[in-house]
């Protein structure tokens, strides 16, 4: 939660608890996610605000990652 104020990721909050248990939840399994797997593991969540990459961006920063990591690994 905190990674997701930081990054502002909420606008309208319509998708945001969800958004955020498929976050946890990805992080669980997964703690440094490459963008593929965070984009496949939150593919099932509709934004209508389309924030999606300050999505991705907070899931990185909740797993210590940078920003602007492409890594696949």
């Amino acid at each position: 939660q905190a990674a997701w104020l930081a990054v502002d990721v909420v606008q309208c909050g319509y998708c945001q608890s969800g958004q955020i248990m498929s976050a946890m939840a990805l992080l669980a399994r997964n703690a440094k996610p490459s963008d593929a797997e965070i984009d496949a593991a939150m593919t099932g969540n509709l934004c209508r605000c389309a924030i999606y990459t300050r999505i991705r961006a907070a899931i990185k920063q909740a797993a210590g990652l940078p920003a602007n990591d492409k890594s696949e690994a």
